[in-house]
């Protein structure tokens, strides 16, 4: 298959490429060349070629329930155990867990999603959230929690490592172990941090940074400077939510500080039960407030937390990145759409009008 397009962003660094031809066989991008070629199987001369998305936090299995967070508080909506999300997950049937994963999923693929990072609460409903995934030819990151019952490792064998709900759960010791268990099975680790000012203040980001060593540490709403430093000294990744802060009133989180310091940083969009998984919408919500802290916004900053900032992360295995002899996983969207030929800076005009009315093809092999 070849593919013409008028621009495409090439590489790591996201290239502006204008005018090119992608070939692509048996599901690998085998030539990017200059130029527009005659037998093409598409023309989308008027289309912009730009990696598949990656909503790297969703928690997808209280889209059974949406509003549920009306009038409430972070702690009274989503803490758990006692938050009124726990208590509704506890009464989800089979086919409600199916039911809401099938609308989200079908919803990200419209976005051009094809690769999530899931926090799941219920261990029995990680194999249904495994298999809904592949039906929408989405790739699905599960990560498991113990509950009740079920312990660590039964929660390992259907999910492909631990998303812990708080560090503060569990003590130091238990902290450990948990580590040990997923270095051992090559598993993911990653946690909420640093969400609330409470959390923080009890310590909760020195326990998953000393104990845990979480991979991927989640919302980081309150970390400090000196945090950041750590972060960035130990290169460990992030995943903020600005959306989900904002609407449960946890904060925002403090992106300019950490670009300055040059961690590792993606988007995510939380609760489906609460915010639209459109993570157009929350890239536009993070251009917002790297406008509001007064920084110089580099708008590739933001689609690269959206798209190829995840490959960095290598137990991860996500390579969406548009190159010769990767497997492809992009999307092309209407340039028109944007007025692009016109635009002073691309990458901004993505950022604040892409949406998923916009794209025109999602070429993503299994």
């Amino acid at each position: 298959m070849i593919i013409n397009v008028g621009y495409a962003l090439v590489g790591q660094d996201l290239e502006l490429v204008k005018e090119v031809h992608i070939e692509v066989v048996d599901g690998t991008v085998t030539h990017i060349g200059r130029g527009y070629v005659g037998d093409a199987s598409m023309d989308l001369r008027h289309g912009i070629a730009i990696p598949a998305l990656i909503n790297a936090h969703l928690h997808i299995l209280d889209y059974a329930f949406p509003e549920y967070e009306a009038n409430l508080s972070l702690e009274e909506a989503v803490s758990e155990p006692h938050g009124l999300k726990h208590r509704l997950l506890s009464s989800l049937t089979v086919e409600d867990i199916t039911n809401a994963c099938s609308s989200v999923f079908a919803k990200l693929y419209r976005s051009g999603v094809t690769t999530t990072i899931i926090f799941s609460e219920l261990p029995q409903a990680n194999k249904i959230i495994k298999e809904a995934a592949k039906k929408y030819n989405i790739r699905s990151i599960l990560l498991g929690r113990p509950r009740g019952e079920i312990g660590v490792l039964e929660v390992l064998r259907d999910a492909d490592g631990l998303g812990l709900d708080s560090p503060l759960r569990y003590t130091r010791d238990k902290l450990v172990s948990l580590k040990e268990i997923c270095r051992a099975e090559g598993k993911l680790i990653s946690t909420h941090v640093a969400e609330n000012k409470v959390d923080y203040e009890r310590g909760d980001f020195e326990l998953a940074i000393n104990q845990l060593d979480a991979d991927i540490l989640v919302h980081v709403t309150h970390l400090k400077r000196e945090d950041i430093e750590v972060l960035a000294e130990r290169g460990k990744t992030v995943v903020v939510c600005p959306r989900s802060n904002m609407k449960l009133g946890a904060g925002i989180p403090p992106l300019a500080e950490l670009l300055t310091h040059g961690v590792d940083v993606l988007l995510g969009t939380d609760n489906a039960g609460i915010v639209e998984p459109d993570l157009w919408r929350e890239m536009e919500a993070a251009y917002d407030i790297l406008r509001l802290s007064g920084k110089r916004v580099d708008a590739k900053d933001i689609l690269k937390m959206a798209t190829v900032n995840a490959s960095k992360i290598k137990t991860l295995g996500v390579d969406n990145i548009i190159e010769e002899g990767v497997k492809a996983d992009f999307i092309i969207l209407n340039a028109d759409e944007f007025h692009i030929s016109k635009s002073r800076d691309i990458y901004a005009s993505l950022v604040k009008r892409g949406s998923p009315l916009a794209i025109l093809q999602i070429i993503k092999y299994r």
